[in-house]
């Protein structure tokens, strides 16, 4: 008698136990991923300067989904530098929401040498449907 009880005893316990716990609930607010590229309704304008002065001739080049100068130096796009409304810029267009990693070279016209210069940019949801500027300092000279 007494190994019936002990055993109805031990087995209330252990069904108790396993249906007692519950999974946590997962979070419903998760962070959505952006991957950087073509495909988009958002436009990049660079400007690219060296020690204030605009440089008018070279090629923009960008990484998609980088923050750091790409492994090789190989990049997803590129752009020539050329005159729009008076101001010499590259222009990206249909980009998507993302992190971008642009460098430049160039000539400065000014001081007869190359320059080079880089710079991460993101492209917000806020940006998503518009023109961003990105003013690229030149640093190093080539």
């Amino acid at each position: 008698m007494k190994s019936a009880w002990l055993k109805a005893i031990l087995f209330t316990g252990l069904s108790i136990s396993l249906f007692a716990c519950k999974d946590k609930p997962q979070s419903s607010n998760v962070t959505p991923t952006y991957v950087a590229g073509k495909g988009g309704l958002a436009t990049m304008r660079v400007v690219v300067e060296n020690s204030g002065v605009k440089v008018d001739s070279g090629w923009v080049y960008v990484k998609y989904n980088a923050a750091v100068t790409p492994a090789g130096s190989k990049y997803d796009d590129s752009a020539n530098i050329k005159y729009v409304d008076g101001v010499p810029m590259a222009i990206f267009t249909e980009l998507k929401v993302g992190d971008y990693f642009f460098a430049a070279r160039g000539w400065d016209i000014i001081r007869s040498q190359t320059v080079y210069g880089t710079r991460p940019f993101t492209i917000d949801k806020s940006g998503e449907f518009g023109t961003s500027y990105l003013i690229l300092q030149t640093n190093k000279v080539q």
